[in-house]
């Protein structure tokens, strides 16, 4: 390798030295988790709202690359999506308590085919997690049918629940991220190293 070629960036040192975003990042998805749960059905209608907005937006930007492909093969294909995109969109924002029943429905099926997953061991994973996996099967399973029995009733607050429960967890992870770039020792690099 010649002396002339860039160095590589450390990683560990970047993020060291920006650890108060982590913070601020951590914080800031544990405070919009808690409302939320506390708030899931505004923040449901909210979720509804960002879904569809983001769809129709998607829609239109293919739709106009779409139109500035000329002699493509995929030209076809990607105008059709933009399109099914934006009508999406225009659905979703019209109806949104509609769209949200369609999501937990699909919230549900997926819940419970992610639990029977976890249960069986799919994908695998290390021994030391196997305890983990089965219970993370299990609460899936459990609130897969839970989503089921109650739906339709449960459209209106089931996902920002849960999308609020999600942001938490991401703040907690956040954290840990944070808390853990404050000891070299355990992110990895040795004190002789920080």
């Amino acid at each position: 390798m010649s002396s002339n070629a860039p160095a590589i960036p450390d990683l560990r040192q970047i993020m060291r030295e920006h650890r108060g975003l982590f913070l601020a990042e951590g914080i800031i998805f544990l405070i919009l988790g808690c409302a939320a749960v506390v708030f899931s059905i505004f923040a449901t209608y909210i979720l509804a709202n960002f879904i569809g907005w983001m769809s129709l937006v998607v829609g239109i930007l293919l739709f106009i690359r779409g139109v500035g492909l000329s002699n493509t093969d995929d030209r076809g294909s990607i105008l059709l999506t933009g399109i099914m995109f934006a009508v999406l969109g225009v659905v979703v924002i019209s109806w949104p308590w509609a769209a949200m029943e369609g999501l937990t429905l699909f919230m549900g099926a997926f819940c419970i085919l992610r639990g029977i997953m976890d249960m069986a061991g799919l994908p695998h994973r290390s021994s030391s997690t196997a305890g983990l996996q089965v219970f993370s099967g299990i609460c899936g399973l459990v609130l897969g049918i839970l989503l089921l029995l109650e739906w339709p009733s449960d459209a209106e607050w089931a996902p920002g629940l849960l999308f609020g429960v999600q942001l938490f967890f991401l703040g907690l992870g956040t954290l840990a991220v944070w808390n853990a770039l404050d000891h070299p020792e355990v992110s990895g690099v040795s004190s002789e190293e920080a």
